[in-house]
């Protein structure tokens, strides 16, 4: 019984510290129209992500957060489940390069970023 306790307590630990999700609106229907992640409890919580939806249930846009703004990888996609934007964020700030997909899954246009400063753009749909 106290080896399996010894097992048990670390298990418990951890799943304690995982995120918590939140619905934070719904559609008509119920289904869910934006889902929070938060970490932490109390008034020390704060969002780490968000998920959007679309009414059909299709993930509009997903994003993460560190120290309440916008931070890391955020991907946007078409109703039909296409990607559209994949954007680079770093403390609040678009950082690196952002991708920008038509519908058909190819990407026409770069926006490159450096602390929040547009810097260079390439069109590929001109080529």
């Amino acid at each position: 019984m106290n080896k399996l306790l010894f097992l048990l307590i670390p298990l418990a630990l951890v799943a304690c510290t995982g995120s918590k999700k939140f619905v934070a609106a719904s559609f008509p229907d119920g289904k869910p129209e934006v889902v929070v992640y938060m970490e932490g409890k109390g008034e020390d919580a704060e969002k780490v992500m968000e998920k959007v939806y679309y009414p059909n249930g299709q993930l509009e846009y997903v994003g993460r957060f560190q120290n309440g703004v916008e931070h890391g990888e955020w991907v946007y996609y078409y109703e039909d489940g296409t990607k559209k934007y994949l954007e680079n964020w770093q403390n609040g700030l678009e950082h690196g390069v952002h991708l920008d997909y038509s519908p058909d899954g190819q990407v026409y246009r770069e926006l490159h970023y450096d602390q929040g400063r547009l810097v260079k753009t390439i069109d590929r749909s001109r080529d």
